[in-house]
Parts: C-alpha cells; sequence; structure tokens
C-alpha cells in the first residue's frame, strides 16, 4: 500500500516542508514508515516511531486521555509528532515560535492523508471503472489500419 500512496503524498509534504523552519519530516501509518524525509538513516527514523508509539501509550493509558501531540526540544531542534487517526507525523524545525502555525499546517495535512488512506483502503463502488465502460483509444479510423488523416487539422506557420 505504501508504494501506491506515496507519490501523491510526497508532493504535499514536500510542500509542507517549506512552510517553516522545517528540517525533516516523517509520515507513518500505523507503525509502518510511508515516507521518511528526515535527516538521519532509516533505522533512526523507525526508533523515533518506535519511541513516540509506546510514549502514547504510556502517557494514554493512566485515564481516559488520548495523547494526539507531542512537542519536545533538544539543542538546537525541536520534534513536533501529531497523531491522527492512525497516521503520524513528524516535524523537525528549529524555531519555537512556528509551532502552532505548524501544528495547524501538520493537523489539515493529517486530515487529507486520512481521507487518501481510507479512500485506498476501502474503495467505494463508484470508484471502480470496468471494462465495459472504458472507451478504446485508437488511432485508426476502421479500428484497423486506416489512418485518422481526415481527423487531423494541421495549422501551417507563417514566417
Amino acid at each position: 500500500m505504501a508504494a501506491s500512496i506515496t507519490p501523491s503524498l510526497r508532493a504535499a509534504l514536500e510542500r509542507l516542508k517549506h512552510a517553516g523552519s522545517v528540517n525533516g519530516l516523517l509520515l507513518c501509518w500505523r507503525r509502518q514508515i510511508l515516507i521518511n524525509l528526515l535527516p538521519f538513516e532509516e533505522f533512526r527514523a523507525e526508533r523515533l516511531l518506535q519511541a513516540l508509539h509506546d510514549a502514547r501509550a504510556h502517557f494514554g493509558s493512566g485515564g481516559d486521555r488520548e495523547v494526539k501531540t507531542f512537542w519536545f526540544g533538544y539543542e538546537g531542534v525541536f520534534v513536533l509528532a501529531l497523531f491522527e487517526g492512525e497516521c503520524l507525523l513528524v516535524m523537525l524545525h528549529t524555531h519555537a515560535s512556528e509551532v502552532d502555525f505548524m501544528r495547524r499546517a501538520g493537523l489539515t495535512f493529517l486530515d487529507d492523508t486520512q481521507l487518501l488512506v481510507q479512500t485506498l483502503l476501502n474503495p467505494s463502488p463508484d470508484d471502480v471503472i470496468s471494462r465495459e465502460e472504458t472507451q478504446k483509444l485508437g488511432g485508426y479510423e476502421d479500428g484497423l489500419m486506416a489512418p485518422l488523416s481526415s481527423l487531423t487539422k494541421v495549422i501551417p506557420r507563417h514566417a
């Protein structure tokens, strides 16, 4: 599934990456990495993903609350982790003052991601096109070997 949704999400993530002081992004579905745009190796991204899920389970197990956001900082970089449904978005950024803007942009992105993931996992019958409904693209009038010369309009270029 990750291979089929990656191209459409990658472009949106690239736009999100330029929204502020973002240094890296990680998009996950459940405990699987969909897109890793973090500035370090894949195994470190997997460790970060597991640590965030463990932290969410730990802080959410004490009662009726559900943890949806983590924000913490290290020397020179901050980490914003947003959980929405089964998706997780991790954003590394350098300016603490931008966290509210980045949170709103990230949640908007995750709402769109949820719609895309749900559409791919549960396609509606209207989305499926049968072979009978499609029309053949032909380059010939009779379907054999006669070219469509009568339909081609050439407009000559005048110098």
